[in-house]
């Protein structure tokens, strides 16, 4: 059985970041947003990653919402590791939202995805529908009358 090829070694001029990066290669499911599109959380630790794009760079964020910039070599050390973890990680949309399920209960409909946090409320199936699409779409919410009233509950628990 072959083994693994050697790691290269942790530049010691920049511990923390060979660590930082080291994690998101080694262990990507410990990773995951804190929020989406700009903030790797690392979740056994709590320490969150700036990850906008790499012309602002690679920030450190603090728990009272202060950044502190990584030095260029660290940067360049982290980065990627972080494009491989957004490349691994990557979820394609389609511009499609996911099929929902549409049902009836006690007079009322109600309209809902297992991909999706959200429940639309209605009076008929449409109304429900709406009320969904409206709560995950913001194409949606565009093109709805501004006088709607909308009923949409989170259906996490």
């Amino acid at each position: 059985m072959p083994s693994d090829p050697p790691k290269a070694p942790l530049d010691p001029r920049y511990p923390e970041a060979e660590r930082i990066a080291n994690s998101l290669r080694d262990f990507p499911e410990d990773w995951g947003w804190h929020h989406k599109g700009y903030e790797l959380k690392h979740f056994p630790t709590g320490f969150v990653l700036w990850v906008a794009n790499q012309d602002y760079g690679l920030k450190e964020v603090w728990a009272n919402g202060g950044k502190s910039e990584f030095s260029k070599p660290e940067q360049a050390i982290i980065w990627p590791a972080v494009e491989g973890w957004l490349a691994r990680s990557k979820v394609g949309f389609s511009g499609r939202p996911a099929k929902p399920r549409i049902t009836r209960f006690e007079g009322c409909y109600f309209c809902e995805s297992a991909q999706l946090p959200w429940r639309g409320f209605g009076h008929t199936p449409e109304n429900a529908y709406w009320s969904w699409l409206a709560a995950i779409s913001v194409q949606a919410r565009k093109r709805l009358p501004k006088d709607l009233v909308l009923t949409v509950w989170s259906a996490k628990p």
